[in-house]
């Protein structure tokens, strides 16, 4: 890894504290294994907490691309054609708030619903492992084109569904976790293994654990 690709990547990490408790363990290696600026395009939207959205380009203000790809913020992508932005790549520290509450392992299968730039399919393709597999569902085909690219790139090998993602994909469960920027509906629930869990939601982020026949709700 570059140099300065290697302190930002440190200093990104360090700066998750800022707003949570430090990313630890497994979740902390993949954010090394996986760098952000892998699945940002070279123009973009870097968000702010005010609501506020900053253009950034990476051809005409490099600088200013590499600070907003490792800085805390989320991120908006544009689509084809190139004035509607759309799949955010989420803030790290949102993205370790999801992860922990997943709390995914090596082995497992896991279903994501929303695959957007790609960068949590490959941080979940990492906490899995190679004896673990991950089913990523994106609704629009021009992001999961661009995620599929992303990914290959990055080494890592999800299968990417294009679909509905209220329906899942049965075919490849049962799954052991589920991730979601959604309410979960009862076909998630139903595509999972006794025990799983499932999280959801674009706030603080619920968890479901699913018990045979049964689902008991923990919201964090």
């Amino acid at each position: 890894m570059l140099p300065h690709i290697a302190w930002r990547l440190e200093a990104m990490i360090a700066a998750i504290a800022d707003r949570r408790a430090p990313a630890t363990g497994a979740i902390e290696q993949a954010l090394r294994k996986v760098p952000r600026h892998w699945f940002v395009p070279s123009l973009g939207l870097a968000l702010d907490d005010d609501g506020g959205a900053v253009p950034i380009d990476r051809e005409t203000d490099p600088p200013a691309w590499w600070d907003a790809v490792y800085s805390g913020m989320p991120i908006a992508t544009p689509l084809g054609d190139g004035i509607t932005y759309t799949c955010v790549n989420p803030a790290p520290s949102s993205v370790v708030d999801l992860l922990e509450l997943l709390d995914p392992h090596p082995g497992q299968r896991v279903l994501e619903v929303g695959t957007g730039s790609g960068w949590v399919t490959a941080l979940l393709c990492r906490l899995t492992g190679e004896s673990g597999s991950v089913t990523s569902i994106e609704g629009d085909a021009g992001v999961a084109e661009v995620a599929g690219r992303n990914l290959a790139a990055a080494g890592v090998r999800p299968r990417l569904v294009v679909g509905d993602s209220a329906r899942g994909c049965p075919e490849r469960g049962p799954y052991d976790r589920v991730l979601a920027l959604s309410t979960a509906p009862d076909s998630w629930v139903a595509q999972a293994a006794p025990g799983a869990v499932i999280v959801g939601g674009d706030g603080g982020g619920s968890r479901i654990v699913v018990a045979a026949g049964d689902m008991n709700s923990h919201v964090k």
